[in-house]
């Protein structure tokens, strides 16, 4: 029988695996959310984001960028740019980038 409160056995008890499948749930989900995650990045790994090649790492001034097999982009990590920008002036680096193209 239940009280003025609610607090019967019965409604704690709801309350109890409620809030206990409640936590699993999310738990689950989480672990999916990261296994998605995990296989878009292997799925995606070192794949030209312009005609789906493969790249590889090409060292350029001692920086290693990601270089396309197929159709020979090249892409920067975060901060390498301004690496390789702060190594070498302006027209220095521009021509030494030409010449890493034409390879």
């Amino acid at each position: 029988m239940s009280n003025s409160l609610g607090n019967s056995g019965y409604d704690l008890e709801d309350k109890y695996f409620h809030n206990s499948e409640k936590e699993k749930l999310k738990t689950v989900r989480e672990a999916r959310e990261a296994t998605k995650k995990a296989l878009a990045k292997e799925i995606h790994w070192m794949r030209c984001p312009k005609c789906g090649g493969q790249m590889e790492e090409t060292s350029l001034e001692g920086i290693m960028i990601d270089k396309c097999r197929d159709c020979k982009g090249i892409y920067f990590d975060q901060g390498e740019l301004e690496v390789l920008m702060g190594h070498r002036e302006s027209d220095s680096f521009l021509g030494k980038l030409i010449g890493f193209l034409k390879h």
